[in-house]
């Protein structure tokens, strides 16, 4: 009878050891989730939204200045049909919305689909031109204007139409934004 009590207390403490290891599992791989989901969300915040292509290594921590660099890079890209898309990736642009309930940033890349390539050194002799105009532009929205699907679409078309405002020799076909970040 004693031998049994005996038992009785080594299989409750070999179940009470399984239980504590359980949980220890349980915490650390709670613990392992939330550090990968911080780290891909650190990485795509902070990443500069390049899309594979080159482009300058000058910091761009002002939204008013293109620290020294150009303000864009140009690419063309030859499309199935044998004619020459021409694009031009404008630097990023940072600027403060206009929000009463408190700050909120935005950070946009855009890449203007030019009509001819030759509209490509048009475009870089206006570029201090442009990237005011649109920084004025943007810091004017604020989330309600750009928060949802429409307002992005009319975004898009609001850059094209001041863009093309100072370009004689062509025309912007339209923007893509390939880095489009609210915070």
């Amino acid at each position: 009878m004693a031998k049994d009590s005996e038992d009785k207390k080594e299989a409750k403490e070999v179940e009470e050891k399984k239980k504590g290891k359980g949980l220890l599992i349980g915490i650390v791989a709670g613990i392992v989730v939330v550090l990968l989901g911080g780290g891909v969300f650190a990485f795509k915040f902070y990443s500069s939204g390049t899309d594979g292509h080159s482009t300058s290594t000058a910091s761009h921590g002002s939204s008013h200045s293109s620290s020294g660099s150009s303000g864009g890079h140009s690419s063309g890209h030859s499309s199935s049909g044998g004619t020459m898309d021409s694009f031009y990736s404008l630097d990023p642009f940072i600027v403060n919305l206009q929000d009463n309930v408190g700050t909120r940033y935005l950070k946009l890349t855009v890449q203007l689909e030019l009509d001819s390539p030759s509209l490509q050194a048009e475009i870089e002799s206006h570029l201090p031109k442009i990237r005011d105009a649109v920084i004025i532009l943007l810091s004017s929205k604020s989330y309600a204007d750009i928060g949802t699907v429409e307002g992005k679409y009319r975004l898009r078309d609001e850059i094209v139409q001041r863009v093309n405002k100072f370009l004689s020799g062509g025309r912007v076909k339209t923007a893509y934004f390939t880095d489009f970040v609210i915070q």
